[in-house]
Order: C-alpha cells, then sequence, then structure tokens
C-alpha cells in the first residue's frame, strides 16, 4: 500500500509539473478522436469527412476551454444530417440549444458530458459511466448525461431514417423525421437505459456524499449491483437483445475503475479519525475529520562502504591529518605566549 501512495504522489507531482504541457496534449487528442468517432456516427456528408480538418481544430481546442469541442462537434453533426433532411437537421439543432441554455453554458464540464456519453456509447463502453459520473460530477451531471445517450440513439434512429428516405420514390414532407419519432416511442431499449443511467448516477451520488468514512466504497459496490440488477430486469421485462456476459463484465471493470479514480482523489486514513464537538449560540456542531492518506519520502541516510584496507588506510590518513592540526594549533599558541620584545 506504501508503494502505491509513493506511486500516486510521483504522478501527482509528476502532472503538477509538466501540467501546462499535458493539458494541452490530452485535450488536443480527445478532440480529435472525439470529431473523428462523431464523424462516423453521422456519416452522410463526404465533404465534412476530413481528418486534416479535425486535426487543425483538435489543435485550436489544446489551448481553449473544452465547451469549444461541443460546438464544433455540433456543426459536424448538423452539416451531416442536413445532407439527410433539413427537418432532421433542425430537430437537432433545436435540441442541442436547448441543452446549451439548460446547463451547457453554465458549467464547461456538461459540454464534455454531453460529447463522451455517445461516444462511450459507441464504443460499447457506456456502463463505466453512470457511477464514475456520480462521484466526479454530481447530480449536476445527470443531465448532460441524458442528453448525451439522446443524441446517440438519435444517430442510430437517424441511420433508419436516411436508407427510408433514399429508397422511397415518393418522398412526403416530415418522413425522415415521423420515422425517427416512432423509433423513439417503440424503442425500450431507450428507455430501460435512460432511467437505468439515471437512477445509478442518482444513488451514486448520494451514497458518496454520505458522512461516512467508506461512502466511496458503498457508492461504488451498490451503484455498479444496482445497475446490473436494472438492465437485467429491464431485459427480462421487456425482451431485450443486450448481451448479458458483457453487462457483468463491464459492470466489474467499473468497479475497478472507480477504485482506481477515488485512490488517486484520496483515500481516508480511519485510524486518525478524529471527532471534535463544538457550539456557538445557536447550534451544536459534530464533527468528524478523516484525513487523506499521504506518505512522505523519508529521510535517507547515506553510507560508504569501503574495503578493509581502504579503511585502515583512511584511519592512518585521518590521524595524521588530526596531528599535523593539533602541532599547528601548539605552535600558534606558543607564539602567543611570547612576551613582545621591550619598545625603544
Amino acid at each position: 500500500m506504501v508503494q502505491l501512495v509513493y506511486l500516486k504522489e510521483n504522478i501527482k507531482y509528476f502532472y503538477q509539473k509538466y501540467g501546462e504541457y499535458l493539458l494541452p496534449a490530452w485535450k488536443l487528442v480527445f478532440s480529435f478522436l472525439a470529431l473523428c468517432l462523431i464523424q462516423e456516427m453521422f456519416a452522410y456528408n463526404e465533404a465534412v469527412d476530413n481528418p486534416l480538418a479535425f486535426l487543425a481544430i483538435s489543435a485550436v481546442q489544446a489551448f481553449a476551454p473544452m465547451s469549444l469541442l461541443f460546438y464544433t462537434a455540433s456543426c459536424v453533426m448538423l452539416l451531416n444530417l442536413w445532407k439527410v433532411s433539413v427537418e432532421i437537421c433542425a430537430v437537432l439543432f433545436i435540441f442541442l440549444f436547448i441543452s446549451y441554455l439548460l446547463f451547457i453554458r453554465m458549467d464547461s464540464r456538461y459540454a464534455f458530458i454531453v460529447i463522451l456519453t455517445p461516444i462511450l456509447f459507441y464504443l460499447k463502453l457506456e456502463y463505466f459511466l453512470p457511477v464514475l459520473l456520480g462521484m466526479m460530477v454530481g447530480f449536476g451531471g445527470i443531465l448532460p448525461m441524458t442528453s448525451g445517450v439522446f443524441i446517440y440513439f438519435f444517430s442510430s434512429y437517424t441511420k433508419d431514417a436516411s436508407a427510408l428516405i433514399t429508397t422511397t420514390s415518393n418522398l412526403e414532407p416530415g418522413m425522415g423525421m415521423s420515422r425517427i419519432v416512432n423509433l423513439i416511442v417503440i424503442d425500450r431499449r431507450l428507455l430501460v437505459l435512460l432511467v437505468t443511467f439515471g437512477l445509478v448516477a442518482f444513488l451514486s451520488c448520494l451514497l458518496y456524499q454520505m458522512f461516512h468514512e467508506n461512502a466511496w466504497l458503498f457508492s461504488i459496490l451498490i451503484g455498479n449491483v444496482s445497475m446490473a440488477i436494472l438492465l437485467l430486469s429491464g431485459r427480462l421485462i421487456f425482451e431485450l437483445d443486450y448481451t448479458i456476459w458483457r453487462v457483468f463484465l463491464e459492470s466489474f471493470l467499473a468497479v475497478g475503475l472507480a477504485g482506481v479514480v477515488q485512490f488517486f482523489k484520496g483515500l481516508g486514513d480511519v485510524s486518525r479519525m478524529e471527532k471534535v464537538t463544538f457550539e456557538d449560540e445557536e447550534y451544536i456542531y459534530y464533527v468528524k475529520a478523516v484525513p487523506k492518506i499521504k506518505v512522505t519520502q523519508a529521510d535517507r541516510n547515506v553510507m560508504d562502504i569501503i574495503s578493509g584496507e581502504e579503511q585502515a588506510e583512511f584511519e592512518m590518513f585521518s590521524e595524521g591529518e588530526d596531528r599535523k592540526k593539533e602541532e599547528a594549533e601548539s605552535r600558534e599558541k606558543s607564539a602567543v605566549d611570547v612576551d613582545p620584545p621591550p619598545a625603544d
């Protein structure tokens, strides 16, 4: 455990030292991958599919707030949907604009969640999200997460609507959008995932904020177990087709990932827990303080290891130097004791 804490402190020190270089590099890589994956999800306009343009935008994004990624990704989605249908593009624009008014303009983290959620769904890693979101963001991250879920399913429905539009000879206005609305109404998987992810994120956040030294552990375990139970229940009730083994595997891996995140955020040293009580004119305060586990580098004593002969030579040399020093001090003392000659 001590070695792990050493490793964590070294990593944090390394990030603090080189953070001004690491953060822009991370933002550049994530922005480029996010734009490329968003383009794959909404691949209807070949003119937009330009990796060099995505790289240039990501280079700007590296030194800008994360909210800029939401705007650029929204432009990529809308330009692709314009090629499919004007009304579909208009509906998604209204949805993104409402999302901006509700929460994105308040906190740039929410813009990051809106883009990250559909990407995780596209990569089949969506079950890692709810518990981590409840731990790291709190209740405010639930609505951006649901918006991201809707964007992913909207991209899936648009593929069906695009196929319908391209294969229909007598196309009526609004046929593509009506097809998407019908899919939203009949898709029980969307309903199960929205309810499950919202409840798990809410429960994880609620448990994580409890006044208990092991609240983080309760949040991780209960959150992931409840997610697995809700997903399996939804599968049985609505006869959905998502695989059981992936639910259990990602739930198990999500426990480990959340534990690693909490380890870097800081674990409490329960053995040094302190309880304090004080009061004022109106209230009595009960405070329980649990310090974080931290390890400082111990003072190191350097010992020179030499052979026996070298040790003997070193001692003889030291004795000679000490003897010379004593003789010099005695000569200086005798010179001081001699009386000065009488003055003329």
